[in-house]
């Protein structure tokens, strides 16, 4: 964050550059081969031509994989820009028989591309068993060895190994690619979950809320699925003829009812930031409302099955489609990874449902048996294949969904069942109650627990802004806004204090009768936020953190003194930039806490200007709980800025008591607007960000930290041009 210092101190290293490299951009998105298009006003559903960069998959045999692949993921044809965005998402909520869009959708021209080699991680049945209560099961160790006459898989488990040998396979030369087990990290909310039935029932899990549902009730055509909304507050339903049924905070943007689809709908999946929806029809049409892009659709390819299952990427711009035969289609940024038939591998069940890994580099397909195929980065953690099910109904398992770190998921069946694998927390079913045919459950929908939801955020949705410091106060006029700030801004975050314990924002009386005007009658209030940093071993870091709800520490022993003083310096810094706002006339019922700089000092204490923080982090956590205390006791809302990089370097895995806390996420891409450079993608790129699932590139690092939720995003400069020489701020 720009102008964050003590303007008495030496400005170090520009944050830019120390926060993240600054080319950062979304991991699963690939460059641009040019400009983006600028939107145009449409309807929700687009009749210009369709994306051509979708793979069939055919079970024809395997087509020659592309010379310059090296990865086995192709390149992308198509840069994300391809994909129309859908119109802006209205402010008010309507009943789920809104008029219907007046288009449909639009003819296909799609020219299947050369498909990858066979996936490296090989995906096999595995002895699993079901309704574990905080199962953390590590993915076996895979091995894969393809020769050119015979390929065999030997996949090792608990507790028994299960070999298996596969058709053979075209030639190719041999290699031996290991999977390696991969770490389990339980997150906020890995446990919540619903159950959704085909009349509308919906059975909440683990603290998930229920907002209503449609059972006893009359519908006129059955459930096929859920979405969540991006916040936990609320769902939407879909029939097989394309209504779609409102819940909670979730809008209504539109159905298919009267769009006269020649097969029924399948699926639907919700935008990253809950500002939409996709339906899917069983020919793959696809039909956007709201923010959802329409990147393409399977209508005019020749594909010879039915399609079953639909996900996005993380951020929003790309999908893949699946059919009951394993063909995965691949449009906008979504990578085309593998598929079933292209792996040579015997599908003994039809596929039914596809969930892309977290940072949208590969996915899983999960069949009615219950055997899983992966692909690209996603990991394998078990399978349902060796379940004794009903003979009565011996392919029951309807869906899959994945943790929201991708480190697991779950398997669902019609009777109820449910089975969870990696970090996908199991929370209850419907096993000892099971739905009575023709009921029968469709999906098992992941959402976050009650009391860990952040509360609505006030900012007005896609607004942009700035944040300001002291260092936005005029030279001569030290209580003078600078003359150089725009006369507009949606959004306005505003410093307090640039160090717990000085550095007081001289100008931020005038700072806020700036943001008052530049948000006009359609922006949102500004916020205030605090700079955080340890207590160093300064005279007046020793007087603020002596005393406090912690303590008088020079009391206490020596390991717990430390803790001590971390906390009350940190409650009692926050405090006091309260008391200072109060008498300048500055208030505000959102407070952010800047949490930067990973630079840890050698010692217990800060040491200015080359560290902000201490090398433990533990000591650190009770810095910012202390700041975060003192703010919400005075009723306050309090988020925290930083990155999912250098949050855990600082604080660990840290997450504040309390309600789930918001976030005011750094480093995410720059778009057109705010900055005017050419080449840059439009803001709807920052959907996944907003999710909290998009990925830093270089890095596995999702965008969310300290179990929080995004409510704003800072296109942080580095070496790009900054408007106004501000760093640009956006509303989720």
């Amino acid at each position: 964050m720009r102008g964050s210092r003590p303007r008495s101190r030496a400005l170090p290293a520009a944050f830019a550059v120390a926060l993240l490299p600054a080319t950062v951009l979304v991991a699963a998105a690939l460059p641009s081969s040019g400009s983006p298009t600028p939107p145009t006003a449409q309807s929700a559903h687009r009749v210009g031509p369709d994306v051509s960069h979708a793979r069939s998959g055919r079970a024809t045999g395997p087509l020659a994989p592309s010379a310059s692949d090296a990865s086995g993921i192709p390149p992308r044809t198509a840069p994300a820009t391809a994909c129309v965005p859908g119109p802006t998402p209205p402010t008010t909520t309507t009943t789920t028989t809104a008029p219907p869009p007046t288009t449909t959708t639009p003819p296909v021209t799609t020219t299947p591309l050369p498909p990858p080699s066979t996936p490296t991680t090989t995906l096999l049945p595995t002895s699993t068993t079901g309704n574990l209560l905080g199962n953390a099961r590590r993915p076996a160790q895979v091995t894969t060895t393809t020769a050119a006459t015979t390929t065999t898989t030997t996949t090792t488990t608990t507790p028994a190994p299960v070999t298996t040998t596969l058709p053979p396979a075209t030639t190719s030369p041999v290699t031996t690619t290991t999977s390696p087990a991969q770490p389990v990290t339980p997150i906020v909310g890995s446990g919540s979950y619903y159950l959704v039935e085909n009349d509308g029932n919906v059975h909440p899990y683990g603290g998930a809320v229920f907002f209503g549902s449609k059972a006893a009730k009359h519908i006129p055509a059955p459930v096929v699925g859920a979405a969540p909304t991006a916040d936990g507050g609320g769902y939407w339903l879909a029939t097989a003829r394309g209504g779609v049924y409102n819940f909670g905070d979730a809008h209504f943007y539109g159905s298919a009812v009267h769009e006269r689809a020649a097969q029924p709908i399948v699926a639907i999946s919700a935008t990253p930031d809950g500002q939409g929806y996709w339906l899917v029809s069983k020919s793959g049409a696809v039909y956007n409302f709201g923010d959802a892009a329409y990147c393409g659709s399977t209508v005019r390819l020749p594909i010879r099955n039915s399609v079953v299952a639909f996900a996005a990427t993380p951020d929003g711009l790309g999908y893949w489609i699946a059919t009951s035969k394993g063909a995965v289609y691949n449009f906008g940024d979504a990578p085309f990874a593998g598929s079933v038939p292209l792996a040579h591998v015997k599908l003994r069940a039809p596929v039914v449902g596809v969930a892309g890994s977290a940072d949208g580099r590969g996915y899983w397909l999960v069949a009615a048996n219950g055997s899983i195929y992966n692909f690209g980065d996603a990991h394998f953690y078990g399978s349902a294949v060796h379940v004794a099910f009903a003979k009565s109904a011996p392919y029951p398992v309807a869906s899959i969904t994945a943790s929201a770190d991708g480190a697991g998921y779950w398997l669902t069946t019609s009777s109820g069942r449910v089975f969870n694998f990696g970090d996908a927390r199991f929370s209850g079913s419907l096993a000892r109650s099971q739905p009575r045919r023709p009921l029968a459950v469709v999906q098992l929908v992941r959402t976050v627990p009650a009391g860990a939801t952040a509360a609505s955020s006030p900012f007005p949705h896609g607004a942009f802004g700035f944040d300001l410091s002291n260092f936005q106060c005029a030279r001569g006029a030290k209580a003078s806004i600078q003359t150089n700030v725009p006369a507009a801004a949606g959004i306005s975050i505003l410093q307090v204090a640039g160090w717990l314990d000085s550095s007081q924002n001289s100008c931020l009386g005038s700072q806020a009768a700036w943001a008052e005007r530049a948000a006009g009658p359609l922006g949102g209030h500004y916020s205030l936020y605090l700079f955080m940093n340890s207590p160093g071993t300064n005279a007046a870091a020793a007087a603020q953190s002596a005393n406090g709800p912690a303590g008088a520490c020079a009391t206490l022993t020596t390991a717990t003194r430390l803790a001590c003083r971390a906390y009350n310096y940190g409650y009692n810094g926050a405090k006091g930039a309260l008391a200072y706002a109060s008498a300048t006339g500055v208030s505000s019922s959102v407070w952010w806490l800047d949490v930067e700089n990973d630079h840890l000092s050698s010692g217990a204490h800060s040491a200015f200007p080359s560290s902000y923080w201490s090398n433990s982090t533990a000591l650190n956590d009770e810095t910012i709980q202390g700041a975060d205390d003192a703010l919400r006791t005075a009723g306050i809302t309090v988020g925290i800025y930083s990155t999912s990089i250098q949050f855990p370097r600082i604080a660990g895995s840290f997450v504040p008591s309390g309600p789930r806390v918001p976030l005011w996420v750094a480093g995410v891409p720059w778009t057109t607007p705010p900055y005017t450079q050419k080449g840059l993608d439009s803001p709807q790129v920052l959907a996944g960000w907003c999710a909290g699932t998009a990925v830093y590139t270089g890095t596995r690092s999702a965008a969310a930290f300290a179990g929080g939720v995004p409510w704003l995003l800072q296109e942080t400069p580095g070496n790009q041009p900054s408007p106004y020489g501000l760093d640009p701020d956006y509303a989720c």
